[in-house]
């Protein structure tokens, strides 16, 4: 059957869908940058493309999965690449990490709405949880329709001030540097080395979209695989790039971002005034972009079919147990813990993967098997 070639619309609201997916509460607010990449100088370009490197060759694995052979949960891809027992085991590691996520960003767009608006925790948490409940609860489509045009504005708006902001910041990054290594100012680092930061940065990025890619190629299959390629690449390439962009802009402004806890908002406040509440509704929309995905990744990983009455279920219950988790274990500790350790499990699965889908893709190749 002859491919179709992909609509402008049609690729805007996929790569949108993708990196919305991507966008989560430390991302949008600075934290991860300030972590995983201005805490190592000017290799933060090195972190980038490590992570931009993992992101896109295994999101092309898991597409190839979806698209040749109808894989379209975590479970059938893991285990179509790395077999039973190794399948399994990353099978567990990106649900406990997909699921973790989903808990910490609640717990991150609630201290939000706290800290702008000085809405009380339990309120803030039932906003949060009740709108990705509301979302996922009609399945992996409506989410992607909602979802695809909330990504690209949020990227967007943090390339600009990124931009604006490194004719200011930029000259200062020796002066960052130096603060740092002096101990005058201290921040905390994802890693001990830029080059495990990136693997675990990286890691990270692989584990949260992996259902999410297949069935999205899956259900894309009509398509020539080379524009849906390239909507991983955008997807790839631009979470690393203004990721890097704005860490250096971090480490040019350090001795402020290092004592803020929005340090985007900073740089925003640096060149635009007062855009507080302009920017906390981003960073809202930014988590809420993330969650509703993750929640239906989370769900869909038990429940397959994503109309049926136990998956809605589901959905509402698990967004209970995240709402009474959110009020007792603080935000910080879930984000660092999970950030780190789930990083380093996601290293390995890119490894196996992508080496996997090498020797398949040959061997379909050889077999006249195309995507």
């Amino acid at each position: 059957m002859d491919k179709k070639n992909m609509s402008g619309m049609t690729f805007f609201k996929l790569a949108g869908a993708l990196l919305a997916f991507l966008i989560g509460s430390g991302f949008a607010s600075g934290q991860e940058t300030i972590q995983y990449f201005s805490g190592y100088g000017y290799m933060a370009v090195g972190v980038g493309l490590i992570n931009f490197i993992m992101m896109y060759a295994t999101y092309v694995a898991y597409a190839y999965a979806g698209r040749t052979r109808g894989l379209t949960d975590l479970k059938e891809v893991t285990t179509f690449y790395a077999g039973k027992f190794w399948g399994k085991l990353f099978e567990i590691f990106a649900w406990l990490f997909v699921a973790c996520c989903y808990i910490f960003m609640c717990s991150g767009g609630a201290s939000t709405f706290n800290q702008q608006w000085g809405l009380a925790m339990p309120i803030a948490i039932a906003i949060m949880v009740a709108a990705s409940v509301a979302t996922a609860i009609f399945g992996l489509n409506r989410v992607v329709d909602i979802i695809g045009f909330i990504g690209p504005v949020i990227v967007c708006f943090t390339l600009i001030v990124g931009l604006i902001s490194a004719f200011t910041f930029f000259p200062r990054i020796p002066e960052g540097m130096a603060l740092l290594d002096s101990g005058a100012v201290s921040i905390t680092r994802g890693t001990n080395h830029w080059l495990t930061a990136g693997l675990s940065f990286g890691g990270c990025s692989l584990l949260l979209v992996s259902n999410f890619v297949a069935t999205m190629a899956y259900q894309n299959r009509e398509y020539k695989f080379t524009p849906f390629k390239l909507v991983l690449f955008t997807g790839a390439f631009f979470i690393s790039i203004v990721s890097v962009l704005m860490g250096l802009n971090h480490l040019g402004n350090i001795e402020e971002a290092s004592t803020v806890a929005i340090p985007n908002l900073a740089l925003a406040s640096n060149i635009m005034g007062s855009v507080g509440t302009l920017f906390a509704v981003i960073i809202i929309l930014a988590i809420y972009s993330t969650i509703c995905p993750s929640l239906w990744n989370t769900v869909s990983f038990f429940i397959k079919d994503d109309k049926s009455r136990n998956y809605k279920l589901t959905v509402v219950g698990f967004g209970v147990v995240t709402y009474f988790v959110c009020l007792f274990v603080p935000y910080q500790q879930l984000l660092g813990f999970i950030m780190t350790y789930c990083g380093y499990s996601g290293a390995i699965v890119f490894a196996v993967i992508v080496a996997r889908y090498v020797m398949v893709k040959s061997k379909d190749q050889k077999e006249g098997i195309e995507a």
